[in-house]
């Protein structure tokens, strides 16, 4: 069998505003900007969610700077001596990033350059779908998978409309993908930061009541915006009028009737 990841990244960008300085703050007291109000100009925002449960918010709009939101506030920080990584301090905080998805959140004592509390580990990693043969996976099934050229109206063509469904939502074009589907209705994908699918081989083709279904694996994982992750498994269920006398060769399309999916 081969599944066909597809990936849908959807990216957070916050508009900031230079936060005014804090009068005369200790070291080590946090001052606080509140989250609505912006610090920096447009900074490319990844969101990150901590091993304690807590969800972090960093931008980064230029090399100097982190801009981290906490608790819905934000702390400007700046860029300081590391033996490697990016290391950011300042305001009560001491963010430390390795590359773009991983990075360890400490909070900073009154007198200190390097936080000696120790830090809790913060991902942006992506979800991983499970191994196909275990639950929530897609079936674990080694058959060989043909080269052979296929007809739009078999089932191997059912699977095809199911992966450009997915591929459709991956580039952001669900009005367009709704137009693969019986009921017409758009994916509302507005709570994912990033949404994959993998579209396993096809069924056999059934007929009921002069029209013929196919039943499509899928799993869905990804990440939502809040930092968690998303799964999702079961089938797409598609349906096309038979080939009889007089049915349309739009009516012979297969479209997808329903997707039974479940966490």
């Amino acid at each position: 069998m081969r599944a066909t990841p597809l990936i849908l990244t959807c990216i957070a960008l916050a508009a900031c505003d230079r936060a005014p300085k804090p009068a005369g703050p200790s070291q080590g007291v946090a001052a606080v900007t509140p989250a609505a109000e912006a610090v920096n100009p447009d900074p490319h925002v990844v969101t990150y969610r901590c091993a304690d449960g807590r969800k972090v918010e960093a931008g980064y709009p230029d090399t100097q700077t982190a801009v981290v939101t906490l608790g819905g506030h934000a702390y400007t920080l700046k860029v300081a001596r590391s033996g490697s990584g990016a290391r950011y301090v300042g305001m009560g905080w001491q963010w430390w990033t390795k590359g773009m998805t991983d990075a360890q959140l400490a909070p900073l004592k009154a007198g200190e350059d390097y936080a000696s509390t120790p830090s809790v580990a913060c991902t942006a990693r992506d979800a991983e779908p499970p191994a196909p043969g275990t639950p929530g996976g897609l079936p674990d099934d080694r058959t060989p998978v043909s080269e052979a050229r296929f007809s739009a109206t078999s089932a191997q063509g059912a699977a095809n409309v199911v992966q450009t469904y997915f591929a459709l939502l991956e580039g952001g074009k669900a009005a367009e993908a709704a137009k693969l589907t019986t009921h017409g209705r758009s994916e509302d994908l507005s709570a994912h930061a990033t949404y994959h699918a993998q579209v396993g081989a096809p069924g056999r083709i059934e007929g009921a009541a002069g029209s013929l279904y196919v039943e499509v694996p899928v799993v869905i994982y990804g990440r939502l915006k809040d930092g968690g992750e998303a799964h999702r498994s079961g089938k797409a269920i598609l349906r096309r009028v038979n080939d009889v006398p007089g049915s349309t060769a739009e009516q012979r399309r297969w479209r997808i009737e329903r997707l039974e999916l479940t966490p």
